[in-house]
């Protein structure tokens, strides 16, 4: 069996099983729309269930036979133990599942409000030729580098000459599918735009230009976290670790011994395990401070 043939067995089987219990979770649906996944959320559900049922009865398998075998439990503390493992694993694929469509959004609105400047300035530029503006957007999903705004773009494109909708109805499409407020506001100015006068130009260039104003004033928050983070990492990783393996060091020649660890268990402790953490740590947050850039 083929891996296409695989995912389609596996995705009808959940279907079949779990399909009716997306309506039980419509809190996900918006989240899950702005996601950017090609999955349908009925199906992504299902298959949230699916996965979840599968995980606690292999997980039940597995750790009972484990537990049989090597820690030799009594019946009913064995069957309490693999219960309980079991429920937390069935539980936490649940939570994975939820997360991720939350984490992609996130991602994804990051990198639209990071780079939209740059589309609005290519669409004024198309728009002071007197292009329509599906031709606009048709020229976006062919040269925008982005794939989330490139994914936006040719869903209203595909709106309009697949479906057959008008632009407001494809705008508006459009912007439930869009995690980023600033992108939404944009296609209900162009909307607004075209029921009224429908001057892009001017609309596209009040929009570059505001853009811009907001990623110089983002660029100097960026920095100035950037230099008080600079600040904290050399205090945190650079002379906070030389710091303690000193007082380790001269504590170790008086004979003390902290929590029943010796010198070297202490050293090694920092080493090994203190400082990577704390690097680790530093890079979550350092990407978490810069712009999603592309």
């Amino acid at each position: 069996m083929k891996k296409t043939e695989k995912s389609l067995f596996f995705s009808t089987l959940s279907y079949r099983l779990f399909g009716r219990m997306a309506s039980h979770f419509a809190f996900l649906r918006p989240v899950y729309m702005q996601s950017g996944l090609c999955r349908s959320y009925e199906s992504y559900v299902a298959l949230m269930f699916f996965a979840s049922s599968i995980s606690f009865v292999l997980t039940f398998t597995v750790a009972g036979l484990v537990h049989y075998f090597l820690l030799q439990l009594t019946l009913l503390g064995l069957l309490a133990a693999v219960f309980v493992f079991s429920s937390i694993v069935a539980l936490v694929i649940p939570l994975l599942f939820v997360a991720y469509p939350l984490y992609r959004s996130s991602q994804r609105r990051r990198e639209i409000d990071a780079n939209l400047v740059y589309t609005t300035g290519y669409m004024g530029v198309l728009s002071a030729g007197g292009i329509s503006i599906e031709r606009i957007f048709d020229r976006v999903t062919q040269v925008e580098q982005h794939a989330p705004i490139r994914d936006l773009a040719s869903r209203l494109i595909a709106n309009v000459r697949v479906l057959g909708l008008d632009i407001a109805s494809s705008i508006e499409d459009v912007m439930l599918h869009s995690s980023s407020e600033i992108f939404s506001k944009l296609l209900v100015g162009i909307m607004n735009t075209l029921r009224t006068s429908a001057d892009l130009k001017s609309l596209f260039s009040f929009e570059t230009q505001r853009l811009l104003h907001a990623k110089r004033e983002q660029l100097k928050k960026t920095l100035n976290s950037l230099m008080s983070f600079g600040e904290i990492y050399i205090t945190g990783v650079v002379i906070s670790p030389i710091v303690f393996i000193v007082m380790i060091t001269i504590l170790s020649v008086m004979g003390n011994v902290a929590f029943g660890l010796s010198p070297v268990m202490q050293l090694n402790l920092l080493v090994f395990f203190g400082i990577p953490v704390i690097s680790a740590v530093s890079i979550v947050i350092l990407n978490g401070i810069l712009p999603e850039e592309g």
